[in-house]
């Protein structure tokens, strides 16, 4: 049954990388051509001081998550974005509930 469904659809459809997809043969094909890129090898490229201590710090293993071993401001912007969406959640559910008792 569904061989003879493609047999007969076959002419409207457009193969695709190996895989058939309904596509009209009047619209122009989006197929990505990928050439080899040669890399510009940058050797002998250094790293400034401030730039290694950063990996340093954020490649240190102690136990942190890294949106939060940039120091005191990450703490506080993570702590905001909790309470922040604590008090959505809570006004949603008044919200709500307001709706459905009333």
């Amino acid at each position: 049954m569904q061989r003879n469904l493609i047999s007969k659809l076959r002419p409207l459809l457009r193969q695709v990388n190996g895989c058939y997809s309904i596509a009209s043969p009047l619209l122009p094909s989006r197929s990505i051509q990928m050439s080899p890129v040669k890399m510009s090898g940058r050797t002998g490229a250094k790293i400034t001081p401030k730039m290694a201590k950063l990996q340093k710090q954020y490649q240190e293993d102690n136990g942190k998550p890294v949106f939060l071993k940039g120091g005191v401001m990450d703490n506080v912007l993570f702590m905001s974005t909790l309470v922040l969406c604590v008090v959505g959640l809570v006004g949603d559910f008044i919200l709500w509930f307001s709706y459905i008792l009333a």
